[in-house]
């Protein structure tokens, strides 16, 4: 009898703890498993719903499901591969990506169902999804996509005052049209089209002197004091040169910053100390998790710590992160919130991709919010940053980004990189200057120089915005 006792209790504890897991799965986690894009439920579910559109902000149709002779179809704009692989895919074969897998919940109008759609799903009657606005701006998407076209790169551009992504371009793409015939073709394509190249990471070079700047000044450093630039410096044994090996003389804090002095930095990043340098880095995101509709990469000091940051930084390796090298590894995402942060007074805003959801009878059922996300810098560090991003546009490495009529505020970047090519060419750049509407950052692998090969497809980018009034309600 004890022995029976023993196997009947086992069953019971069995049981008690499978039904906690179906209610844990089914209940608590539900939204997540939905979600997951392995979850093939979601696509199975379109036989009896019908997708709903996504759209730019302007009401512009990206994606739309249409019905002929009783056959559902996912329609996309004749120009859609502009928003791949951001806008991604959906099929029953291949599974789902980008928008059309994260906000798959919204599209089928399971998440935060109406009454209506949930009696329909209930009864698993036909129903219709809801709509998904973007925060991109089609004109934007377009210009940025045809000025990245033929590059390996990623350009990014943000309204700072809200954290709004205005455009997110990743080249290669492919076309989400014929996905299944070229699937084979699209994955042995040179340059991963299906990789989001604005979330992946890359040494940042120079752009991330912008960073270092703030640890200088939290240190103490007298900026307006001269250093002199012999077109190289010995730190700690390391040799740190600059590009081409040019000497820029005697210069201060905005002279260095505009003409990219790597020495410079080097050497007084060293000064103001690894705790002080770290400390600013994580402010600005480093060793954190973007708060963001699709996982980005959190950005990293060094390989042993990533992501998160290290403890304490070697005399070698400070020298070599405070002007972007050494194991320092950002996206161009990432570098584009820095640079909206620099414009926002030293607020980085929580960036968002989606503006608004319309259930089907176009009444809003969820609306994005502007909030922070952190307070990298205070203001008076902002002004400085910025005065010395307007001189490298005025006198320095970045004029190629200048804009007649529009004072730009900018930073170039040439960033050494472990593998075969050229330098890779960042440019981070924000305008007006004086009230900016529209923070960008451009990577152009293998590019060379930022001056040259990334600037002017920021340039595009912040004219066309500036001139359409893209971001203003």
């Amino acid at each position: 009898m004890r022995g029976v006792r023993r196997v009947a209790l086992g069953m019971a504890l069995s049981f008690f703890i499978l039904s906690l897991g179906l209610v844990y799965w089914q209940v608590a986690q539900a939204d997540t498993l939905l979600e997951n894009p392995a979850n093939k439920r979601l696509i199975l579910m379109e036989n009896r719903v019908t997708r709903g559109g996504i759209f730019d902000r302007n009401g512009e149709i990206i994606a739309q499901t249409k019905t002929t002779n009783g056959k559902k179809a996912r329609v996309y704009a004749k120009d859609a591969e502009m928003f791949e692989p951001l806008l991604g895919y959906s099929s029953v074969t291949l599974g789902s990506s980008g928008i059309e897998g994260s906000s798959a919940d919204w599209l089928l109008g399971v998440k935060n169902a109406t009454p209506t759609q949930a009696i329909q799903q209930l009864f698993a009657l036909p129903r219709n999804g809801d709509d998904v606005v973007l925060t991109l701006d089609s004109r934007l998407q377009s210009l940025a996509y045809n000025a990245l076209k033929g590059k390996l790169g990623a350009a990014v551009a943000i309204d700072p005052r809200t954290g709004e992504v205005l455009a997110l371009v990743s080249q290669p793409s492919f076309s989400p049209t014929t996905l299944e015939e070229t699937w084979k073709t699209i994955n042995e394509q040179t340059g991963s089209p299906l990789r989001n190249h604005a979330f992946s990471l890359f040494p940042p070079g120079s752009v991330m002197k912008v960073v270092t700047s703030a640890a200088l000044f939290r240190s103490g450093i007298n900026t307006t004091d001269l250093y002199e630039s012999k077109g190289s410096a010995v730190i700690n044994g390391q040799t740190i040169t600059e590009q081409n090996g040019k000497a820029f003389g005697w210069v201060n804090y905005n002279m260095a910053l505009a003409d990219s002095c790597n020495a410079y930095f080097a050497t007084f990043g060293v000064q103001a100390g690894d705790k002080t340098f770290l400390s600013t880095t994580k402010g600005f995101g480093f060793g954190q998790k973007i708060p963001f509709e699709f996982n980005v990469p959190t950005s990293s000091i060094t390989n042993a710590a990533k992501p998160k940051l290290p403890a304490t930084l070697s005399t070698n390796l400070l020298a070599a992160s405070a002007f972007g090298q050494g194991e320092v590894l950002v996206s161009p995402f990432h570098m584009a919130l820095v640079a909206a942060g620099i414009a926002n007074h030293g607020v980085i805003m929580t960036p968002h991709l989606i503006e608004r959801v319309l259930d089907p009878t176009q009444t809003i059922a969820f609306e994005q919010k502007p909030q922070p996300w952190l307070n990298a810098l205070n203001k008076e560090e902002a002004d400085k940053i910025t005065s010395a991003m307007v001189s490298s546009v005025n006198d320095g490495t970045a004029a190629p980004g200048a804009i007649p009529g529009v004072q730009v505020a900018a930073k170039t970047g040439s960033a050494e990189h472990p593998g075969e090519g050229k330098t890779h060419a960042w440019f981070i750049a924000f305008a007006p200057a004086e009230a900016p509407r529209i923070a960008v950052a451009v990577l152009v692998e293998n590019g060379g120089t930022g001056g040259g090969a990334a600037a002017p497809i920021a340039r595009q980018i912040m004219q066309e915005a500036l001139s359409q009034k893209v971001g203003d309600k």
